[in-house]
């Protein structure tokens, strides 16, 4: 006889993701992730320092409030036992994530390019050009050095951001399988959800025991709704 699936488990949906999503990979990416985001921070600094003017729009301190959403959204997958949602959660911060490791990229690309430039506006050049004086010694061309591994950092913070993603399409596509749906056999059914295939109305049952075996079955059919009775008639 073949089995009957009834419905579909959430609970049992819920354990085979568990199952594929490992916690081990995302804890080391959260790690790799908070390193990361504190070297950016420090780099931006560190360029800061060198000229506050040229060269720069800080954007490696508030990029760096998006890398920090994402490594913190790493550790929380811990807290609520690597849950599918939670980890769908962190799924799109993920996306966020590169985007912003992608700007950053982009930002450091066009500052290297042209050190030298001011990329605020007009106005806001001036100002900061008039109260500014270099002081440090540091020559100008130490900055590059600077944003170029602050570029590496990013680059690095985007390829965390995309393996994360990674992982959980594998595990996606490998907790869809029809292993976790909910099989009763027909035999286990009760009465109301069993369904005739000639869509007549249950006939009535009667025990065998209470049925002789010299009575001789006779067949009736319903005028009305077509159903087949069975009667027992003695002997004669």
């Amino acid at each position: 006889m073949q089995p009957t699936y009834l419905y579909t488990s959430e609970f049992d949906k819920e354990m085979q993701w568990r199952s594929k999503f490992s916690i081990v990979i995302p804890i080391i990416i959260g790690f790799l992730q908070m390193i990361l985001t504190f070297a950016i921070i420090g780099l931006e600094i560190a360029s800061v320092v060198i000229s506050p003017v040229t060269g720069t729009l800080y954007a490696g301190f508030w990029l760096s409030i998006i890398f920090t959403v994402s490594w913190v959204a790493m550790f929380t997958l811990v807290c609520c036992h690597r849950s599918r949602k939670c980890a769908l959660y962190v799924f799109f911060i993920s996306i966020l994530c590169a985007a912003a490791a992608i700007t950053l990229i982009v930002l450091d690309a066009l500052f290297i390019g042209d050190i030298e430039k001011c990329f605020f506006a007009n106005a806001i050049c001036r100002d900061l050009e008039s109260s500014y004086t270099r002081q440090s010694g540091i020559p100008l061309g130490r900055k590059v050095q600077v944003l170029k591994a602050q570029l590496a950092m990013a680059a690095a913070l985007l390829a965390t951001a995309l393996l994360y993603m990674l992982l959980f399409i594998l595990a996606s596509m490998g907790s869809r399988s029809k292993k976790n749906r909910v099989v009763i056999e027909n035999s286990q059914l009760p009465a109301q959800v069993t369904r005739q295939h000639d869509k007549r109305s249950p006939s009535p049952t009667w025990k065998a025991a209470s049925v002789p075996v010299t009575y001789e079955p006779s067949q009736l059919e319903c005028p009305h709704c077509g159903t087949s009775i069975r009667l027992a008639q003695k002997k004669r």
